[in-house]
């Protein structure tokens, strides 16, 4: 699929997904603790001495803030950070945050800061409603990717990300963050006009892993708001009576610029940025009256050992074990930094652990991960957490009861940590030498996160010199003694998700976890890393063709054995080399014969071995390397996609090509693959959205098996061998095109490929037809149908679907990507804003690039099953309108200017080159297609897209499919 939007809606849940699907951790990032004033000198907590103050006002001691941020306050309280940043180049984002956020909510006022946020885009002083969007749109935004907000715990935070940064478009975005802060109208009719969309949103949300997360946090912090507030079954009726006057009432007590900050990132001067932010926002008054704290509730430290479970068909079984103890403050100083490596390298090491043990045909788990986080400023959280092979929640609690203990009682090993310590040490390291290009909107959000517990944003190289400082420190004995030190506090509380009752209940889960506590365990037993064995392809190959594409900028090289090499360098991203191997023609090489290959072999990569290596060892040996395992299927190719570093080039070609001649079909892989199945089964019909990516491909296919979900026999019918004979054939023979993109140097980049796949047998320089495979047909019955889901009785979906052909015409294909924003643009001013009957309707174009004349335009909502006759009318008539009158030019400049910033953007990115480049060479004629998109964009007129619907947009072609629930069983 080349629409992300269309993916989104109509692909099912990738197997290998289901791995950690539905576990829910709450770390630093995701939750940031709130702050608190040290009322304590340094001395006397035992801190080396404050070196100074930001601007903020946080203490600076041991650890240096980076210097180029320009903290600042405003006489009103408004904190304010400016950073200029030049990746990407003429970018500019502002994040404008309030605390203010679910636990903020009292009685009668649920999902209040969630309609506040709302309503921001729905009139304010200078704004009128349903212009703002608009007014962004205009210059290039789009509503969702560049223009967005959230509501989460504590917070709400307002996001724009300018593609320009010329002085009156960052003008206009300070404007709209002010009238944002305090501005806002809340005029009744509107609130009114919102009410619907909420409720679209609310019942959206309402899916099988929303309510586990809510089971599991009920049980982890009964009586707190960050668990009520997220839970309250009031909320749905709050947001159909809570009235405009109410919500002005909360948004006037915590919208106010002693509770903002503002933070503006990207290719800007600083002065200036400071004088425009100083200008607009100086004469925002705040309220005499200080702003009191949310009662946050309190963690039982003494509650004894418990547990509970949810039960939902479509949820994996989950197991989790947590223990909570009291929340410590956490300072920027090193010795804080040294506490938190020694956490972080026994959670490595853990982690590690249980991913040999998902790969043990005989164990119990598909996966599994342990954290320590703070949960939020109440407590210390230390949680594991498992997914389970279907049915087996019991031993999946022992493996979690009895790892915890094996890492307690017996620690961890010399070459268990030297292998934690050397991926620790890499990613560090790429961090600090990539320190220079960091991207705009990462930078913002890491500003952002430090606000709340007063921590000091640092660079990345001081992160890397923090850890060397104390590295060898960092001995088995100390990780060790930290480990047990955190995993100690409170009685373990034990939370079961389950597809079925659990009989006996938390007696049984209870009975089962002191059982296993009676088990011995054994010591972690030291490991010897083997040496690489694919080092050695033969004879370098030779180059001989070699030419400069002078106007894309890349450099075509192919060698003796016809391999190609595609090579582009750029200075986008310091040190950053991203890799394509694309390898001859994918599923399109299996046709109908092998319908479940293509699925098994993605669903496998993360698991996938060498004949010399198993997994385990692969990670050993590649500790400390950026190296990429594993080989996945797309429509027309093999590919082994990833991003390494100009050091370790050649051994992630020599692990590529080894993936190419020498695969390992292990029984530890099929043994996943096997499990994966029943949890994937069970969530095809867990709501509208699985339904429509398990069931509806394979209706606008025509009932063509390569499309939409297999059948549970047809998964666990397909072995290792069949994927062996299906994939092996074409892998033994076909073309190799390689594309390299990023800060490379070109001769040890050829060198590399030269030594790996340039060393392999000689290859063909033409891609089979496969002229038979590419043969689909658009659904020949084109009477309504409909379709069920086991979720929510409140949810349901509606979808459009109009044939077009393929993408053989690039100008038609561009006119219809257009025409298709203009729908969606249609589709959100009536059905989200008029009619507040969904939240999100989407329209897409899909016209395949691999079969013949297959495509279609797509329009979609989730709806209340109540709504969908009149979505369906609204969507007919508004591809009615489009066929008979042209888009006006406002519309279209909507539509196309966010596709012009887009591309612009696109353009100083590696990624949009990699994949521009990918088969430059087997399929050339598409370059044409990278140098004449944007004029090609700029020409289409609304007499095109007219044209566009007027051909394709024929309701009498239209197939419409509803998905509804499951009537209830009598």
């Amino acid at each position: 699929m080349k629409n992300p939007s269309i993916r989104k809606i109509l692909v099912a849940t990738p197997l290998i997904a289901l791995t950690l699907a539905g576990c829910t951790t709450y770390s630093d990032t995701t939750a940031p603790v709130a702050s608190t004033t040290a009322t304590t000198s340094s001395v006397e907590l035992g801190l080396p001495a404050r070196t100074g103050l930001t601007g903020w006002n946080f203490p600076v001691y041991d650890v240096p803030a980076d210097p180029a941020v320009r903290y600042g306050i405003l006489d009103n309280g408004l904190k304010y950070a400016i950073l200029r940043n030049e990746t990407p180049q003429d970018e500019v984002v502002l994040r404008m945050n309030f605390d203010i956020g679910w636990i903020d909510e009292k009685e009668g006022q649920f999902n209040a800061a969630h309609f506040i946020e709302h309503m921001a885009f729905n009139g304010s002083t200078n704004i009128p409603e349903g212009e703002m969007v608009k007014l962004l749109e205009r210059e290039g935004l789009k509503f969702g990717a560049d223009t967005n907000a959230s509501t989460f715990f504590e917070d709400t935070t307002y996001k724009l990300s300018l593609p320009r940064n010329d002085a009156e478009l960052i003008g206009t975005g300070l404007m709209l963050m002010r009238e944002v802060g305090s501005e806002l109208t809340f005029d009744p009719e509107a609130v009114n006009r919102e009410r619907g969309i909420l409720q679209s949103e609310i019942q959206t949300r309402n899916t099988f892993n929303r309510r586990f997360g809510m089971a599991y946090q009920n049980f982890i912090a009964p009586g707190t708001p960050f668990a009520t507030n997220i839970s309250h079954p009031t909320e749905s009726a709050v947001t159909a009576s809570i009235s405009a006057e109410e919500l002005r009432g909360i948004y006037e007590r915590f919208y106010r610029p002693d509770n903002a900050t503002l933070i503006v990132v990207g290719d800007v001067e600083p002065d200036n940025i400071e004088a425009m932010v100083r200008e607009r926002f100086s004469d925002w008054e705040k309220p005499a009256a200080p702003l009191t704290e949310t009662e946050r509730g309190a963690i039982d430290f003494d509650r004894p050992a418990q547990a509970g479970y949810f039960v939902d068909p479509a949820v994996n079984y989950i197991v989790q074990i947590d223990r909570f103890a009291p929340y410590e403050r956490k300072l920027s100083t090193v010795a804080q930094g040294r506490k938190a490596l020694q956490l972080q390298l026994a959670a490595m090491v853990v982690n590690r652990r249980l991913q040999s043990l998902a790969r043990d045909p005989e164990g119990s788990i598909l996966g599994g991960r342990l954290a320590t986080s703070d949960f939020f400023d109440r407590a210390t959280q230390s949680n594991i957490q498992l997914v389970a092979k279907d049915g087996q929640w019991r031993e999946a609690l022992a493996t979690a009861e009895q790892e915890i203990r094996r890492a307690t009682l017996h620690g961890f090993t010399q070459s268990e940590l030297d292998e934690a310590l050397n991926n620790l040490e890499t990613s560090l390291r790429n961090g600090a030498e990539r320190q220079g290009t960091r991207p705009s909107q990462a930078l913002a959000d890491g500003i952002l996160a430090t606000v709340r517990d007063e921590r000091i944003f640092a660079l990345p190289e001081t992160r890397l010199a923090g850890f060397e400082s104390v590295r060898a420190d960092l001995t088995p004995e100390k990780i060790h003694e930290a480990f047990r030190e955190n995993f100690t506090g409170s009685a373990p509380l034990i939370h079961i998700a389950s597809k079925q009752d659990i009989e006996g209940g938390e007696d049984a889960i209870l009975a089962a976890y002191n059982a296993s506590s009676q088990v011995a365990v054994a010591a972690p037993e030291e490991t010897v890393t083997a040496a690489f064995a694919y080092d050695d392809f033969g004879a370098p190959g030779s180059v001989v063709a070699d030419r400069m594409v002078e106007d894309l900028g890349y450099r075509e090289l192919r060698f003796d054995n016809n391999v190609m090499l595609n090579l582009k360098k750029t200075d986008f991203k310091d040190k950053e080399i991203l890799f394509h191997v694309r390898i001859g023609s994918g599923e399109l090489a299996f046709g109908e014969a092998e319908p479940a290959a293509s699925t098994m072999l993605n669903a496998i990569s993360s698991t996938a071995a060498l004949e010399a290596h198993d997994l385990d060892e692969l990670q050993r040996i590649f500790a400390g390397r950026n190296v990429r395992t594993g080989m996945f299927v797309a429509n027309d190719h093999f590919h082994v996609p990833g991003s390494t570093k100009a050091e370790d080039f050649l051994i992630q070609m020599q692990t590529a090509a080894a993936f190419l001649t020498a695969p390992g079909y292990r029984q530890e892989a099929e043994a996943q693959w096997k499990a994966l199945i029943p949890p994937y089964i069970a969530r095809l019909d867990a709501n509208p959205q699985a339904v429509a990516g398990s069931a509806v491909p394979r209706i606008i296919a025509n009932g063509d098996v390569r499309f939409g979900a297999k059948s549970e026999e047809v998964l666990l019918g397909t072995t290792l061998e069949d994927l062996r004979a299906a994939v092996s054939p074409n892998l033994a023979n076909s073309p190799i095109e390689i594309t390299v993109v990023g800060d490379i140097d070109e001769q040890a980049i050829i060198d590399a490929v030269a030594q790996t796949f340039g060393a392999l047998p000689e290859r063909p320089m033409e891609l089979n037809n496969f002229a038979s495979a590419r043969l689909v047909d658009f659904a020949q019955d084109r009477s309504k149908r409909t379709l069920y889901h086991s979720g929510a009785a409140d949810q349901g979906m509606v979808q459009v679907y109009w044939p077009t052909t393929d993408d053989g015409d690039f100008r038609e294909e561009v006119v219809g990507t257009l025409a298709a924003e203009a729908l969606r643009l249609r589709l959100l001013e009536t059905l989200r804003e008029e009619l507040g009957a969904t939240y999100t309707p989407i329209a897409g174009l899909e016209m395949s690039d691999t079969f013949d004349d297959f495509g279609y335009l797509i329009a979609a909502a989730i709806v209340a099953p109540e709504n969908q006759d009149l979505v369906f009318e609204t969507i007919s008539q508004i591809a009615s309108e489009m066929r008979t009158s042209p888009v006006d030019d406002d519309l279209l400049a909507r539509a196309l200017n966010p596709q012009l910033e887009k591309l612009a953007k696109d353009r100083r990115e590696n990624g949009y080159w990699l994949g521009s480049l990918e088969a430059a060479q087997l399929k050339s004629d598409r370059l044409d297609r990278v140098r004449t998109y944007e004029s090609v964009l700029r020409s289409v007129t609304p007499a095109d897209i007219r044209a566009f619907a007027q051909r394709y947009l024929d309701a009498d072609q239209a197939l419409e499919i509803a998905i509804v629930p499951k009537p209830a069983a009598e």
